[in-house]
């Protein structure tokens, strides 16, 4: 591995000194010995580099390596089946893909601005296959150095949140026209999340988050992409997450909450369609989709899987989540009240004319009244029963853990030396608390959510049913 000189001023400022972010990111997971990405060049490069990572970014939880890593695997996937083809990075500052990914054939055009460029280049050296372009993605001169005759795959990492909306269409409607079946991949974050960074948002104290102007939630993407352009053949969704510790909780958790599954970030995989129609040779890693639902995989319990969090948005995802699933909610119950309404309304009309004509009256409709109803709010019950009994059982759990850890915790401060190593431990026992307290929390508020989403489903169905039927 080549050595570099300390000291390296890398003289970046707004949306360019991201790439220190996310480069903070790999080689911190790559040091670790159960980490998700195998990237030896990030640490040279971020070890060469005097820039106080920690001060400006905080502590990595190993998200954006993570984003990186099943970029990876998308690549290499794609690479099996065209093993000369060429890869385009957008705004690609100090990301080392290319030499993790290298077949020895394929060929690797980075593009980003000068001077991200001129830092790059003093880290790694372009080659003739690995070749650099120094100018904005949006300058779509990039372009002309594309040779599309062994397939084209673009990545656009931790870019487009940063460019206005319109910007981002048009970007996208161009590599549509002009490299039909090609593969993109690009990150994506929610709208909640872009209105906060557009008002000021801190990482840490010392470095604020350029405003992101694009954001978009999830179940949003493939229609706007459809809209954009008509050669999109499908849409997937990569996992992206925090590989551990509480981050991961939070987006195992919000995964299993079909409305809070949509304010999170994406990691998107896109196909455009050959000139013909047809789509592009089969490379991506994507599962099998439900046919309504393109490009979105399956859990094994038949759900579609959805993006969780990514740990940096840290509470504010959480409180993103919380709304999102609040709002959606709201929404099934006020379908709920209209559908009602119109319910009503028309067997309220059956019964007069039934008060009137009797031989005419719908005998058939007023048959169903009672067991429907038994039926739907029964369904509804169980749901709220087995809820409640599930959460029963985790706080019996949770009541059970915390007797045994204070009770560790009062040996362990009996063992202390002096006041200074007492204080230490029980400001370390406060701090466990306040986490697993928290996290507890967590789990139980999402739990209500999807009790409270499950157990309206059968009596939205049922309403919506009649609402539909008798309107006909």
């Amino acid at each position: 591995m080549k050595t570099e000189p300390l000291g390296i001023s890398p003289g970046l400022a707004g949306v360019p000194e991201t790439m220190l972010w996310s480069l903070h990111h790999r080689a911190c997971e790559a040091r670790r010995a159960d980490g998700v990405i195998v990237d030896p060049e990030s640490v040279r490069i971020a070890s060469a580099i005097d820039y106080d990572f920690s001060a400006h970014f905080g502590n990595p939880r190993g998200s954006l390596a993570t984003r990186a890593a099943e970029i990876d695997r998308a690549l290499q996937a794609w690479l099996e089946h065209h093993p000369e083809g060429i890869v385009v990075s957008l705004g690609e500052g100090l990301e080392t893909q290319g030499r993790r990914v290298d077949n020895g054939r394929m060929r690797w055009l980075s593009v980003d601005l000068p001077d991200a460029i001129r830092l790059r280049e003093r880290f790694l050296v372009p080659t003739q296959r690995l070749r650099h372009v120094a100018g904005s993605a949006l300058d779509l001169a990039w372009m002309d150095e594309v040779d599309p005759s062994s397939g084209v795959f673009i990545v656009a990492q931790g870019l487009l949140m940063y460019l206005s909306p319109e910007r981002v269409r048009g970007l996208f409607a161009a590599i549509a026209d002009r490299f039909p079946g090609a593969d993109l991949v690009f990150d994506s974050i929610p709208r909640w999340f872009s209105d906060l960074t557009m008002l000021g948002l801190n990482q840490t104290a010392q470095y604020r988050l350029p405003p992101m102007p694009w954001g978009i939630n999830r179940d949003d993407v493939e229609p706007t992409l459809r809209l954009w352009h008509a050669g999109v053949a499908s849409v997937a969704f990569l996992p992206y997450r925090s590989p551990r510790g509480f981050g991961r909780f939070l987006a195992e958790m919000t995964n299993r909450i079909p409305m809070a599954r949509h304010g999170v970030p994406s990691l998107v995989h896109v196909k455009i369609a050959n000139a013909d129609g047809a789509s592009a040779k089969a490379g991506s890693i994507s599962e099998k989709c439900f046919p309504e639902q393109k490009g979105r995989p399956l859990e094994p319990n038949g759900e579609r899987k959805m993006t969780p969090l990514n740990d940096n948005m840290g509470t504010a995802v959480l409180v993103g989540g919380f709304l999102a699933a609040a709002t959606q909610n709201a929404r099934c119950g006020g379908e709920i009240a209209v559908a009602t309404s119109q319910v009503i309304g028309k067997r309220v009309a059956l019964g007069i004319a039934a008060s009137i004509n009797p031989m005419q009256a719908d005998r058939a409709e007023f048959s169903r009244m009672v067991p429907e109803k038994v039926e739907a709010f029964s369904s509804a019950g169980m749901v709220i029963l087995k809820q409640s009994g599930q959460a029963g059982r985790q706080m019996l759990r949770h009541a059970s853990d915390e007797a045994m850890t204070t009770a560790r915790a009062a040996i362990a401060m009996t063992a202390c030396s002096s006041p200074a190593a007492l204080m230490e431990a029980q400001g370390k026992f406060a701090r466990a608390w306040f986490g697993r307290a928290t996290s507890r929390w967590v789990a139980m508020g999402l739990e209500v959510f999807e009790a409270q989403s499950a157990a309206m489903a059968p009596i939205r169905q049922t309403v919506v049913a009649n609402a539909e039927r008798l309107g006909r």
